[in-house]
Parts: structure tokens; sequence; C-alpha cells
């Protein structure tokens, strides 16, 4: 992968607010989904350098996207929204 990728991955990485094991696995699977893009772009004639600055920008912001995953993977079950909320509605 090209520096630049990298570096965007790196990103996502500094603004996860995600335990270790559930960090690696979304970065993980945005490596595969970014080497499936790159590969997509790469066969369209696109430069190794080209189809990765394309793809950080397709992505978008480093930091939306942690967001948007932190919020993804934060979500309770409904059993333990049940549960934290017992004190007050009690």
């Amino acid at each position: 992968m090209t520096t630049a990728l990298n570096h965007y991955l790196d990103s996502v990485r500094g603004n996860l607010r995600l335990d270790l094991s559930a960090e690696r696995e979304v970065i993980n699977e945005l490596e595969t989904h970014i080497e499936d893009k790159l590969q997509e772009l790469r066969e369209t004639g696109l430069s190794k350098e080209e189809a990765a600055n394309t793809c950080v920008k397709l992505l978008g912001s480093a930091k939306l996207v942690a967001h948007q995953i932190y919020e993804a993977h934060s979500q309770g079950t409904w059993r333990q929204t049940l549960l934290a909320s017992m004190p007050h509605l009690l």
C-alpha cells in the first residue's frame, strides 16, 4: 500500500475509540476494501499513485470515517440498554 493510504489508515486508527481487537478488525476490513478499490482503479489505467490519491479522495475524511465506524461499533444491544435504564425507570 502507498504512503498516502498508510497515512490515511493511521489517521483513521488514531481517531477510533475502540478496544484493540475491534480496532484491528475494523482496520483489516478497511484495508481489504481499499486494496479492492485500488485494484479496480489500476485496472482502469491509473498509475499506482493516481489510484491511491483517487482512493483517498473517495474515502473522504479519515476523522469522519473513524467517527462513523465508532458509532456503528459502540451501539449496545437492547438488553444492555434496558439494564442501563432500569435505575431511571424505577
